[in-house]
């Protein structure tokens, strides 16, 4: 005799497994930070993200007419962003185009975004002339609570706490729509600095703040600083000083409010990784240097999935100060460079610009730099793609500094696209003397709007005492 119960229990499975093979369209989580009374601006663009309005605010430069604007939010599965502008939109631009984010026109002066994954973009409606940066990153899982043991809390608001001094296994948390205008100093092991908040500089004059540099970090192992922005700083940006074991994720820095503001400094610093970052800054974007006759090579250092822009200096600025025994083992991979200096200058310029430049003195050697992935943008004006030349950098101390030398780097997959213009980018390398020299440079797939570099290229110039240069398509 059949078993009424079973017949009826597999009747409904036979139902219910085809519909759990099916998958189930992936959902869309928002989350918006307010910004606190007076932060927000409004006038310039309107920003909304499935549907729900988005806090605008403004960061300040001396360059391209001035201030511009920067918005962030958290995301899962798909955000369509709409964004609206006082100006038109017709020759509007999206920057980078890695991140797979969809334009959509939908009038002279609004279009759609639409992301299936986080991003940092520059929405440039006129080039580098007040764009809108925005920010989309991953919902954020484990954030602490106010009281959490350990834990430094800035709930959202406007807080000036001065300089916050942070030490072993202590975490700062700046939670979305805080504004927090004062200084970090951290010095110690396991130190955290993370959330959705921004760190602003702005009410401080140039190198007058409350502490030397907006995120100071001294002496520090396992240290981890991630999603947070930093805003208008008053120097250098951010600095590790005599760290190791560095984790930097996330984090975003508008700036070019004043000279002297690199973004990252890497100051006699070991095994750090930085990535998915987005810096704009007037001074260098990434800095390693050796300093203050600390013993600490700079090495093992992987900078990798970030976006760069610097209005008037350098992308990669490695060895002007050179007070360590060594430089080496440092990678960048996959970078976007959106713009570069403004200012076109002569190689043999003491202050020239490039993308990347390599500069060992001191009598240092640098070896094993790895740049492979660089995608460069050109609005139609020159830049030194490369400097590869021990100097003798005056600074400090050093009246009478010695070159350094340059051994064994890699340069792969190169590629500069938009507008050729008077665009040159010279590969420049140079030697000091036999002692103080160049060798082992390798280039492999660089290409400039699509056309293949070569060793006779007319933008590869190659100075005495180099040797051993190589290049393959």
């Amino acid at each position: 005799m059949n078993n009424p119960v079973a017949t009826v229990r597999s009747l409904v499975l036979s139902l219910v497994l085809p519909l759990a093979s099916v998958p189930s369209p992936a959902r869309a989580d928002v989350t918006i930070y307010p910004a606190p009374p007076g932060e927000a601006i409004t006038g310039d663009y309107a920003v909304t993200v499935n549907g729900k309005p988005v806090d605008v605010y403004a960061a300040q430069s001396q360059y391209f007419e001035g201030d511009y604007s920067f918005a962030s939010f958290d995301f899962s599965g798909k955000a369509t962003v709409r964004v609206t502008s006082a100006l038109p939109l017709d020759n509007v631009q999206i920057q980078p185009a890695r991140f797979g984010v969809r334009l959509e026109r939908n009038g002279p002066r609004e279009i759609t975004l639409v992301a299936d994954a986080p991003f940092r973009i520059s929405v440039e409606r006129n080039g580098r002339i007040k764009p809108l940066l925005l920010f989309g990153n991953a919902i954020e899982t484990g954030a602490p609570k106010p009281g959490d043991p350990n834990v430094v809390y800035f709930p959202a608001g406007v807080h000036r706490p001065g300089k916050i001094n942070l030490t072993d296994n202590q975490t700062l948390y700046l939670a979305g729509g805080a504004v927090v205008k004062g200084c970090v100093l951290a010095k110690g092991k396991n130190i955290t600095i993370r959330g959705r908040g921004i760190l602003a500089g702005e009410e401080s004059p140039r190198f007058k703040g409350p502490g030397r540099y907006p995120l100071d970090c001294r002496d520090c192992q396992d240290l981890s600083v991630r999603d947070i922005i930093i805003r208008n700083p008053w120097s250098w940006t951010f600095v590790t000083w005599n760290c190791e074991r560095v984790a930097i994720d996330n984090v975003k820095i508008c700036g070019s409010r004043m000279i002297n503001d690199d973004a990252l400094d890497l100051v006699n610093t070991q095994h750090a990784t930085v990535r998915n970052c987005f810096f704009r800054t007037q001074d260098d974007c990434i800095a390693i240097k050796g300093l203050a006759k600390m013993t600490r090579p700079c090495e093992d250092i992987l900078i990798e999935d970030c976006v760069f822009w610097t209005d008037v200096a350098n992308i990669f600025r490695i060895g002007y100060e050179c007070e360590t025994e060594g430089m080496r083992n440092i990678r960048a991979r996959n970078i976007d460079v959106l713009h570069y200096s403004k200012n076109v200058k002569l190689p043999t310029q003491y202050w020239a610009n490039a993308i990347i430049w390599l500069q060992p003195n001191q009598n240092m050697m640098m070896e094993n730099c790895h740049f492979d992935g660089l995608r460069i943008h050109s609005s139609g004006q020159d830049t030194i793609v490369l400097m590869a030349k021990p100097m003798r950098c005056h600074y400090g101390p050093f009246k009478k500094p010695e070159p350094g030398m340059l051994r064994n780097c890699s340069f792969k997959n190169i590629q500069v696209t938009g507008e050729p213009g008077d665009f040159r980018g010279l590969l420049y390398m140079l030697g000091d003397s036999e002692k103080h020299n160049v060798s082992g440079l390798s280039f492999e797939r660089i290409t400039y709007f699509g056309k293949p570099i070569v060793r006779d290229s007319p933008c590869v110039q190659v100075g005495p005492f180099v040797s051993e240069i190589t290049f393959r398509k």
